[in-house]
């Protein structure tokens, strides 16, 4: 047994790793369906949530994951610039930036990319359907589930070895 609490940590980190992850993972998909939830529903994402995503990478820490907190700033540059529009908020950069802490740089991006991708088919997909129907109106979208799924996605890529 070593004397060294950091080594103590590191080695009960090892030893659990398997029941930590699946901890995490369950965590993780609750918490990010609760955020879907909410902001489709109130269009607005709770900063409780967000805390909670957050504090999930202590479960599984590694000092690299921090960097995830940079997936947030493509977010943060479209609300600065384009702040004036319905569109970003502070909700979704906020989600940007607590799941990158628990999914790490690599996976963070990966997430922004799955999860904006898949909002610009399903959404350019019903303006199609309601421009056919001759409905010319703005449809207000959420961000939060495109962003949550997208998370998802990247953070079994990462656990499956397709994402460093």
């Amino acid at each position: 047994m070593p004397d060294n609490p950091a080594a103590l940590l590191t080695e009960a980190t090892v030893a659990f790793a398997p029941v930590l992850i699946s901890v995490q993972a369950g965590l993780f998909l609750s918490l990010l369906f609760a955020v879907s939830v909410c902001d489709i529903r109130h269009r607005e994402i709770s900063d409780g949530l967000q805390a909670a995503i957050a504090a999930l990478t202590f479960l599984c820490f590694s000092p690299e994951n921090l960097l995830g907190i940079l997936g947030a700033l493509p977010y943060f540059a479209i609300a600065l610039f384009f702040g004036g529009m319905d569109g970003i908020g502070g909700g979704d950069i906020k989600l940007a930036a607590a799941t990158g802490v628990v999914l790490g740089l690599p996976a963070s991006l990966t997430a922004s990319i799955l999860g904006l991708g898949s909002m610009c088919l399903v959404c350019g997909l019903i303006i199609v359907k309601h421009r056919i129907h001759g409905k010319k109106e703005k449809i207000p979208f959420p961000v939060g589930p495109f962003l949550a799924a997208g998370a998802v996605a990247a953070y079994f890529m990462k656990i499956g070895g397709f994402i460093l």
